[in-house]
Parts: structure tokens; sequence; C-alpha cells
């Protein structure tokens, strides 16, 4: 009897405790990892987000903080003189820092500089863009002043020293290339008809039909306050990539294009950072005394000429989707707000996807330092 009782196996029900034991067990192994998994692509993401926002808002701020350069001159007291042919502004002063609202069609308003292309980007409509102008910071010193044999003559070829460590950058314009001359008087934008390099100099000319005559408007000395150096057009704007991700969802990105424009084959735009959903700008117009009133582009009260600041938002996306729910969130970039698609919200001022992508936004100030009072 004993030994019969020592070879009997469980029972079922022992066995049915065990297997729904061990379920449980299992089941909550697997809720762990699941959550663990969760975590570690929401951190993952958050992580991807933030360093892709700051390159992309870096980048931003640079270029405004640019905006308007031409020297020692200062935007607001000296009008820079545009010589060159083709050029893609009319006006310095008013194309220095400027937006666009892009809506269905390619259409973009107000217009974005001339020679701009819109039907060569796929960018997305409810965003705005952002088109800035100005002189590059590496700068050239004149080795001469501006002359024929020695004697001042505003048709002769200015010469520049390109000395190794004389400017942030290797001297790298060439024919057709915009240019910039400026001294604390004034500034001509030039384009380049011709380059001669030597050992540490390069001889430019600025002959017609480049420019409107070949002559400077002011006579350029070889002193500290009078530099060479390149004009610069860049247009920001949310493009889509042509990619989707497993569910099939639209990647987005921050596109730059400079020039020349025009060419999508030679000179398409340049991809600066993928996730951006959405770029709002507002941008900072003094109305009174002492205060800055924030318009978008469409506002009746924006004038490019009076910026002195910009604000720039940006909606930042995780590629793929690991949220469990739709994002329902609402998004504030420079002061408009951005609701779910299919939001009956009467104050949205834009739309995000609203499916489960992880979402922040990411909202920064910039003073246009080369506008002063």
């Amino acid at each position: 009897m004993n030994m019969y009782r020592a070879l009997r196996g469980i029972s079922l029900v022992e066995l049915l405790i065990a297997m729904t034991l061990g379920l449980l067990l299992t089941s909550g192994m697997f809720a762990v990892f699941a959550g663990n998994k969760r975590s570690s692509d929401l951190n993952s993401a958050m992580a991807d987000i933030q360093e892709n926002a700051r390159f992309a808002l870096d980048n931003l701020a640079s270029d405004i903080r640019m905006s308007g350069f031409q020297g020692c001159v200062d935007l607001n007291r000296g009008k820079a003189e545009l010589l060159a042919a083709n050029l893609p502004t009319t006006d310095l002063h008013a194309t220095a820092a400027m937006g666009s609202i892009i809506s269905e069609g390619n259409l973009w308003s107000p217009a974005p500089p001339l020679g701009f292309q819109p039907a060569n980007h796929d960018a997305i409509p409810g965003t705005h863009a952002l088109t800035l102008q100005f002189g590059s910071p590496a700068t050239y010193p004149l080795e001469q002043a501006v002359g024929i044999g020695g004697v001042p003559d505003r048709t002769g070829p200015i010469v520049v020293d390109v000395t190794p460590g004389n400017s942030r950058t290797e001297f790298n314009l060439s024919t057709g290339d915009f240019a910039i001359i400026s001294n604390c008087v004034g500034a001509d934008v030039i384009r380049v008809s011709s380059v001669a390099k030597g050992l540490n100099t390069a001889t430019i000319g600025h002959s017609a039909p480049y420019n409107t005559s070949g002559a400077l408007s002011f006579d350029f000395v070889d002193d500290e306050s009078t530099k060479f150096m390149r004009f610069i057009s860049r247009v920001y704007y949310v493009g889509d990539t042509g990619l989707t991700n497993e569910e099939g969802d639209t990647i987005t990105a921050l596109y730059q294009q400079s020039l020349p424009y025009g060419d999508p084959i030679l000179n398409p735009p340049t991809e600066l950072v993928r996730g951006v959903e959405n770029m709002r700008i507002a941008f900072g117009i003094r109305t009174g005394a002492e205060s800055l009133t924030y318009v978008t582009p469409d506002d009746p009260q924006y004038n490019p000429r009076l910026v002195e600041s910009i604000r720039i938002g940006l909606l930042m996306n995780s590629y793929d989707r690991i949220s469990q729910s739709d994002d329902v969130n609402a998004y504030v970039l420079s002061g408009q707000p951005i609701m779910p698609k299919g939001s009956a919200a009467a104050n949205a001022a834009g739309e995000h996807e609203g499916d489960q992508r992880y979402r922040l936004a990411f909202n920064t100030t910039v003073k246009i330092r080369n506008r002063r009072n």
C-alpha cells in the first residue's frame, strides 16, 4: 500500500492548478517584458526627438541671427545696392527674413524668393516656410583698393586676400555666384563674372551682363572695414521625404534649399533632419515704444521690413508608432495651437496626424542682430 501511494502521480485538479499558476506567471513575465520594451522605445524616441529638434533649431537660429548681414553697415541704415542680374531679391531690406504659408497645390503666400520654384519641392500644406538672406560670416579682406593700375576705378576687379586662416572657410566662389562687398558706408550685391586664383589672392570680376553695369556704387579701399563675402539665400520648409514607416505613415523632414534655385537635379534641397512634422513661425513687429507683437505671415500687420525677432515652433514626431492610443493632444507652436486631425476646435491654427506616433513641441525666439534701431 505504501509503495502504491509513492508511485501515484498528481491528480487532474493538481495539474490544472499548476498549469494555471504557470500561465499566470508567464503572462506576468510577458507583461513586464512588453512594458519594459515600450518604456525603452519611448525613451529612445524621446532622445532622438530631442537631439533632432536641437540640431534643427540650432541651424535655424544661426541663420536667423545672420539674416540681413552685409558687413559692418547695418541693414536699417545702409541699403545694399543690388547690382547683380537675376538676384533672388529686389530689396534685401524686405527679404532678409520673411515667411510663407504653404497651402494645397504648392501655393506659397507670400511668394518665396525670386527664382525659387515651389513645384520642385514637396512641401507639406498647412506648414510655414522661412526665407533668410545674408552675407556669409566667412569674409575676406581686400588686398588692394578697387581700381585699375593702382588708380581708383569702380569698374576695376576686386582683389581679396585668401590666405589660409584669414577667414572661417577656404575661398570657394566661382563664376556666376552672388557676393557682397561692403564697408561701413554701404554695400553692393554683385554677381561674379570671373575668378582668377593666385597664391594667396583671388581676383574677382563683376562686369556686365552678370551685373547691370559693372561699376560698383562705392569706392572700396583696402581698410579694416571693407569685406568681401558670399551672398546666401536659404529657404527652410517641411517636406515629404517619400518614405513611410511599417504602418504606412508619411515620414517628413526639415529641408533647406540654397542657391542656385530652380535646378532640382544639380542642386536638390538638403534634408537637414527627419521627424519634423510641422513648422510654424511668428514675426516680432514693434507696434509701440517698447513692445513687440508677434504675427504670422498672413496677418495684416506683417511687414518684413519691420521684423526684429522671430519665433520658431517645431512639432517633432517619432519614426514608428509607439503609443498605445491615438494622439489627441494639442501642441502650441510659436503661440499657434496645432490640434489632432478632425478636431472641431475653433482656435486651431493647424492639424497633426493624430496617429500613435510620439510627439513633442519645441519653441525658441531669436533676435535679428543686423537690424538695430
